[in-house]
C-alpha cells in the first residue's frame, strides 16, 4: 500500500529528516496522523481569511511534541489553497521591536522567505510581482498596446480600485510610489530603478535619504511600523489574484524568556498586543498569524506572555469554553494518542520496507508492545514527544534492516540486550505523576 502511494524519493527524504529529529519540508500528508481538531480549526481560520477577515492564533506544546510539524503542515495547506505564506523563526537578532532594529530583521526574513505555490521553498517576491505585472502587459497587448508607455497608462488605469486600497492604509502612498516605480522598471527594463524598489520593498534602506536619492520617495520601512507594511502586502497580494497571506512566527521564546530586560521584554509584548488587535478587530485583512511557542514561554508568571496583564485577558480561555479549539487564541498540541502512534508506526515501517526492498519488519502485535514498552517508560506520559518516540523506532528499524535482522521486537526492548532508549525526562521533576505509566499503563488497542 506504501509502495503505491509515496515514491522512493519522498520516502528517503522524509525518513532522513525524521531520523535527525527534523520535519520534512515535503511528503507531510504521508506521515501526518490525529491532530484532527487542530487542523480543522486552521481551515476554518483559512476560510475565514479568504473572506477578507485576520486570524490569530498560538501554537502551543512542549519541545518536540509536533509544533514545526504542524507549523509545515499548516503552511503546505495554505499554499494549496493559493495563499502567499511568509515565515521566519524568531532570534536574539530578530524579535518584534528592539534597540537595534531587530523587528526590521524579522521583516526582512519575511520577505525573504515569501512562499507561493509555484515556489515552495521561499524568494517568490519577485516573482510574485512579476507574473502579476506580465499577465497585465498581456492584457494590455490584448487591447493593441504596444508601447512601454502606452501599457503602463492602461495597467495604472486598470489598477485604480487597487491603487485606492493601499493608499487608504497606513504609509499606503509611500508602497504605492514604490510599487510604481517598480512597474517602470519592469516595463521599460530598467533593472536598477526596478532593483531599488525591491531593496525598498525589503526594508533594505537604512534611512530616509538613501530612499530619496534612489526612488524619490521620503520614506522608508522601519522598526516601528513593518507589520503595518504587512497589512499592505496582504491587500496588495490578496487584489492580484492570491488567498490572503499566512505568517508563520516560529521560537516564540526568544521574545519571552530569552530577553532579560524587562523594557525590552514589554515593549515586544506591547508589539503582539497590537498585532493581536489588529487581527481581531480585521484591521490586518485577508491575513492569518500564527506563532509558536513551548508552554513556559506563555504562561510563565515572570517573562511569559501572560506575565503582561493585557495579553493574558485577551489569551486566556473562557472557563465556560472546556477543550473546544475553534475559537480558541491558543491551540495546545498534545501528545498523540497509542492508536495515532501505532498508525505512525505502520506508516514509518512501510517507507523503510520501501527503501529496502522487505515486505515487512514486525507484526501489528509487535508494534503495539513498541508503543506499550514506550509507554510504560519513566516520565513517559506526560513527557514522550513524538520526536523521540520517532527516532527510537527508526533505530531499531535500521538495525532489523542491518546486523539484527533475524530478531524481534521483544529482543530489542529487553533490558538485558535491547538498544539504549532515549529517556523522556523533560520537565519530569516538576510533575508529580511523572514516575509512573499514569493513564497508560497496560493499555491495548
Amino acid at each position: 500500500m506504501i509502495e503505491q502511494r509515496v515514491n522512493k524519493r519522498i520516502a528517503k527524504t522524509i525518513l532522513h529528516a525524521l531520523a535527525g529529529g527534523t520535519v520534512p519540508d515535503n511528503g507531510l500528508q504521508y506521515i501526518a496522523v490525529g491532530r484532527k481538531d487542530e487542523v480543522a480549526a486552521i481551515v476554518h481560520d483559512m476560510e475565514q481569511v479568504e473572506e477578507g477577515y485576520s486570524t490569530f492564533r498560538l501554537l502551543e506544546g512542549a519541545y518536540g511534541t509536533g509544533k514545526s510539524f504542524m507549523a509545515k503542515l499548516i503552511k503546505n495547506e495554505a499554499l494549496l489553497r493559493d495563499f502567499v505564506v511568509m515565515e521566519c523563526e524568531l532570534a536574539p537578532e530578530r524579535k518584534l521591536c528592539g534597540t537595534k532594529r531587530e523587528g526590521l530583521e524579522t521583516y526582512r526574513c519575511l520577505l525573504s522567505r515569501m512562499s507561493t505555490r509555484t515556489c515552495p521553498s521561499g524568494n517568490a517576491l519577485e516573482e510574485v510581482l512579476d507574473t502579476y505585472f506580465y499577465e497585465c502587459q498581456e492584457r494590455a497587448g490584448e487591447k493593441g498596446f504596444t508601447k512601454s508607455d502606452e501599457i503602463l497608462e492602461d495597467i495604472l488605469e486598470s489598477g485604480q480600485a487597487l491603487r485606492k486600497k493601499i493608499e487608504a492604509l497606513p504609509h499606503g502612498f509611500d508602497f504605492y510610489e514604490v510599487l510604481l516605480q517598480y512597474i517602470r522598471g519592469y516595463l521599460l527594463k530598467e533593472f536598477e530603478r526596478k532593483n531599488h524598489a525591491l531593496r525598498w520593498m525589503r526594508g533594505e534602506y537604512r534611512n530616509r535619504t538613501e530612499a530619496k536619492k534612489a526612488l524619490g520617495v521620503n520614506a522608508v520601512i522601519s522598526d516601528g511600523d513593518w507589520f503595518s507594511y504587512l497589512k499592505i502586502w496582504a491587500v496588495l497580494i490578496r487584489e492580484i489574484g492570491y488567498s490572503g497571506v499566512y505568517i508563520l512566527l516560529d521560537e516564540l521564546t526568544q521574545i519571552t524568556r530569552n530577553i532579560v530586560h524587562s523594557v525590552t521584554r514589554e515593549h515586544n509584548f506591547e508589539r503582539l498586543l497590537s498585532i493581536y488587535n489588529d487581527c481581531y478587530a480585521n484591521e490586518a485583512r485577508y491575513m492569518g498569524v500564527i506563532l509558536c511557542g513551548i508552554p513556559s514561554s506563555i504562561h510563565d508568571r515572570k517573562r511569559g506572555i501572560f506575565s503582561y496583564e493585557a495579553l493574558k485577558s485577551r489569551l486566556s480561555n473562557s472557563a465556560l469554553q472546556g477543550d473546544e479549539i475553534y475559537h480558541a487564541p491558543i491551540i495546545r498540541l498534545s501528545m498523540l494518542t497509542p492508536e495515532e502512534f501505532a498508525a505512525l508506526l505502520e506508516r514509518l515501517e512501510g517507507m523503510h520496507a520501501l527503501l529496502h526492498e522487505r515486505e515487512e519488519y514486525f507484526s501489528e502485535d509487535e508494534r503495539i508492545r513498541f508503543v506499550d514498552y514506550e509507554y510504560r517508560r519513566i516520565a513517559a506520559v506526560n513527557h514522550l514527544t513524538p520526536r523521540e518516540f520517532i527516532r527510537d523506532f527508526l533505530t531499531i528499524l535500521d538495525l532489523k534492516s542491518s546486523v539484527r535482522s533475524g530478531e524481534r521486537m521483544e529482543d530489542f526492548l529487553d533490558s538485558q540486550k535491547g538498544i539504549t532508549m532515549s529517556y523522556s525526562m523533560i520537565g519530569a521533576a516538576d510533575d508529580e505523576t511523572s514516575a509512573g505509566g499514569g493513564k497508560y499503563e497496560g493499555f491495548t488497542l
